[in-house]
């Protein structure tokens, strides 16, 4: 049987097995952004390495600003925390006290996203003379932006619906978005150290 939320959009009950598929599909595009992102751990190594024309990183050319990608870290883990949190009270059936977690969660992300846009611009890079370093180093960022955009927005349904009521938040619902965040958080703290201490 299946109800029409205020969207229009169908809800589907959930069935037998789904959750396991939700978990599994979760796991299978954090296997597919591997790619990308030893793709780009690929192009970083080897442009590093092979320094064409001296254009690695010219000089003026330094690092993100190390407070601001500190702090642009501190809210992907308080983020994890309390997704790690709600997961653990979805997964025990205690419900009704992680709508504080939710929009905790809620709120830094939004907040992730927010100061990582405020580094991308403190990096003071003209991307036609700055070189590959700060090249490749602006696409990766920007990547990991828009993931963290993403995985934000996936996260915000599932708090709507269930702050609603419309649609209660599952375990594996819980766990896939846990997957992806700490899969994207641990991926963001590799490349900032990659960014500023191998350049």
């Amino acid at each position: 049987m299946s109800d029409v939320s205020p969207t229009g959009l169908t809800v589907i009950d959930e069935v037998e097995g789904g959750g396991r598929t939700l978990v599994f599909t979760s796991r299978l595009v954090m296997a597919a952004n591997t790619t990308l992102q030893l793709s780009l751990l690929f192009a970083y190594l080897y442009l590093r390495a092979n320094n064409f024309a001296q254009m690695w990183r010219p000089s003026g050319i330094n690092p993100p600003p190390q407070v601001l990608a500190l702090v642009a870290l501190a809210f992907p883990l308080i983020t994890l925390i309390a997704l790690w949190a709600v997961w653990s009270a979805v997964s025990k059936a205690r419900t009704s006290s992680i709508n504080g977690l939710l929009w905790l969660a809620i709120l830094c992300a939004v907040l992730t996203g927010t100061i990582r846009i405020v580094l991308m611009y403190q990096f003071n890079w003209e991307l036609d003379s700055a070189g590959t370093y700060a090249a490749i180093t602006t696409l990766w960022y920007g990547v990991l932006l828009s993931e963290f955009i993403l995985v934000g927005l996936w996260m915000l349904s599932l708090v709507m619906g269930h702050v609603r009521g419309t649609d209660r938040l599952s375990p594996s619902h819980a766990r896939a978005v846990l997957d992806q965040w700490a899969y994207i958080t641990g991926l963001s703290i590799a490349v900032y150290l990659l960014v500023q201490y191998v350049n």
